[in-house]
């Protein structure tokens, strides 16, 4: 299989080259690309008409055992019943983990024309899936936009299974297809795309691209929240994409100091609900920490009514669960405007300082109570200092439970099979929220310190942080039912029963540079906590989630890097029931390589094997215990 797909990108590479050329800071943060591009080259002479290549190859064999590999609640979320099975997932990524054999291939053809007075770039890809689809989609490279069914694409035939065996999920589809085009000034000064593309610029409290829902190959792990550099890797390995790409056109303008960026774009979204975003963002760029930003957002939605984890829509119920009462509803036709502007500066010689300010309004047909939302509101205020190698800073936010509160599912319906009591996890399961919800979760308020010991000279590298955030407002049966009220880890009270909530995070990373090996420790725990009054404990929340990597990696050279280590994800406590039923944990044991193949090839091979165990998702149920093995290996070239 993996000869074949090699094969298959050769006969790509092949027929895109002889072809007619003719015919995811507080301040914005320009998104990855979600295609790999050329690394920059001197200015051709105008006329000039240049080519690059990007390709990769990737083979995923994964094998599981034990009765967590059927948990009782797949069929009915399969289905699209809300109630999430525990297992079989990583509950690192949420990436499902299944029997079964994968290849994932792409090339990625760029033409460029250097004129006198503009230049053009066409980028065209073509792409293939064999085997597994499942293991296709989340555990190789983010497929091809028109091949993705993240993004709504329907050519690979993927659904929900849990197949208990290879070869229960197999499928094949090939596309090729013109993915984006651009045209520019030569002085940069206009820019105008089309097709998929990723943002130039954004404001992560106001809009985020939606987040990838595959694991990227990599040699390591590292915890959500990781406050490390990410996992060990070469440099001419590219930076996996962190957000999905939208589909529309863009426009760039810069002058000076001041870049404008206007967008009318499709989200990533199942085929028969449609979702639009248009914005308008500016950036006032001084340097040396000196920032202002402005975006105003307007996003809608169309089509057939989604089914949601939230009350307030129309139909809404509440099932008792062995996770307590959950709330369901459906919701259609939603129109969401956010508008939200920062200012980064210096605030005296010693303290930098920030401050963003949001504003949203929401509204949406079919719900319960029509004329109940209100707008919502975000804020941070931080300030830090720096002295030497030593950083520290004190950041204050609060986000309404009415701010960035719009439903936007994307791939086919619950594609991301989330963990129950997962935290963090994908904002409500297989919906994503328009902005960067971290640190500060919907309905919440508290303050973030955070220490950063540079490494300089020194061999040891530290940073910590704690943050503290508690409810705004309680989720009681009546806020859940007014528009737009969401509360994203906590489930509905009754009335007379309310009580608030508190969750609280501690993050470390340490790493040793020592001359034989780099030693890092990548450490995360969450906890939630929420009172009951006497007769409810159901509304009783009250678990502890940590979170721990050990790497161990060595670089050889410019042309080689060694990483192993073990990983543990761990959740105990009591979640929607009076007494303790949340006990588990996956432990992970991997390792993996990177080299240099030559001038223009790179391979990755990564080993990883999984343990999981812990009380059984439903009372009598079986245990979710379960063990895993994935090997994957990936290949990726550039002319």
């Amino acid at each position: 299989m993996h000869l074949r797909t090699a094969s298959a990108i050769a006969i790509a590479t092949a027929t895109f080259a002889c072809a007619p050329a003719a015919a995811q800071s507080p301040a914005p943060q320009p998104s990855a690309s979600a295609q790999p591009s050329p690394s920059p080259s001197p200015s051709p002479q105008p006329g000039t008409l240049t080519f690059a290549i990007d390709a990769h190859t990737t083979f995923v064999t994964q094998s599981t055992h034990g009765p967590g590999t059927t948990p009782p609640e797949a069929g009915g979320f399969a289905a699209g019943n809300p109630l999430s099975p525990l297992t079989p997932y990583d509950v690192f990524s949420s990436a499902p983990l299944v029997p079964g054999n994968a290849s994932e291939s792409a090339v990625y053809v760029t033409p460029r024309y250097a004129g006198r007075a503009f230049d053009a770039t066409l980028t065209i890809g073509a792409a293939f899936v064999g085997g597994s689809v499942t293991n296709a989609a989340y555990w190789g490279e983010p497929l091809l936009p028109t091949l993705n069914p993240h993004v709504g694409a329907r050519v690979l035939p993927y659904q929900i299974v849990f197949p208990t065996h290879a070869g229960a999920d197999d499928a094949s589809a090939f596309v090729a297809s013109v993915l984006s085009g651009s045209i520019a000034t030569k002085d940069g000064a206009l820019t105008l795309r089309g097709g998929w593309f990723d943002l130039a610029q954004t404001v992560p409290f106001v809009f985020v691209q939606p987040p990838i829902t595959n694991a990227p190959p990599s040699i390591g792990i590292a915890t959500p929240e990781s406050l490390g550099d990410g996992t060990p890797s070469l440099d001419r390995w590219p930076t996996p994409a962190p957000a999905l790409p939208l589909h529309g056109v863009d426009l760039v303008a810069k002058r000076g100091i001041t870049t404008v960026e206007l967008t009318d774009a499709a989200l990533p979204a199942p085929p028969t609900t449609p979702a639009r975003m248009r914005s308008a963002s500016i950036v006032v760029d001084h340097g040396e920490g000196t920032r202002y930003t402005a975006q105003y957002l307007d996003v809608v939605t169309a089509g057939d009514p989604v089914p949601t984890t939230v009350l307030y829509g129309a139909g809404p119920a509440i099932e008792t669960t062995p996770q307590g009462p959950l709330p369901s509803s459906t919701i259609g036709a939603q129109h969401e405007r956010i508008a939200g502007a920062s200012a980064a500066f210096h605030a005296t010689r010693a303290l930098d300082a920030i401050v963003e300010l949001g504003r949203t309004a929401y509204t949406a047909n079919s719900v319960a109570e029509p004329g109940t939302g209100k707008p919502g509101t975000y804020a941070h205020a931080g300030v830090s200092r720096t002295v030497r190698r030593a950083t520290v800073s004190l950041d204050l936010y609060r986000n309404d439970a009415q701010y960035a509160n719009a439903l936007l599912p994307y791939g086919v319906p619950e594609n991301v099979w989330s963990v129950a009591w997962s935290w963090p996890g994908q904002w409500l399961k297989s919906n994503y929220q328009l902005i960067n919800d971290f640190p500060v979760n919907i309905n919440r308020e508290g303050y973030r310190a955070k220490f950063v010991l540079k490494r300089g000279d020194s061999p040891f590298d530290v940073r910590v942080s704690y943050a503290s955030f508690g409810q705004i407002a309680p989720i009681t049966l009546a806020n859940a039912l007014q528009t737009g009220f969401i509360d994203g880890f906590f489930l509905p009270q009754a009335n007379g029963a309310a009580t608030l909530g508190r969750q609280q995070q501690y993050l470390l990373y340490a790493a040793w540079h020592a001359p034989l090996a780099d030693v890092s420790v990548d450490y995360a725990e969450d906890t939630m906590r929420r009172p009951a009054l006497a007769g409810a404990p159901q509304d009783t929340v009250s678990y502890d989630s940590p979170e721990t990597v050990l790497t161990v990696s060595r670089k050889l050279g410019s042309r080689a890097v060694l990483a192993a280590g073990a990983a543990r994800y761990g959740m105990r406590g009591t979640f929607g029931q009076g007494f303790t039923n949340v006990d588990f944990a996956e432990r992970v044991l991997f390792a993996g390589a990177q080299f240099a193949e030559g001038a223009h090839a790179t391979a990755q091979i990564t080993l990883r094997r999984t343990i999981f165990g812990g009380f059984p998702s439903a009372p009598g149920g079986p245990p979710p215990d379960f063990t895993g093995t994935a090997l994957i290996v990936e290949q990726r070239y550039k002319l």
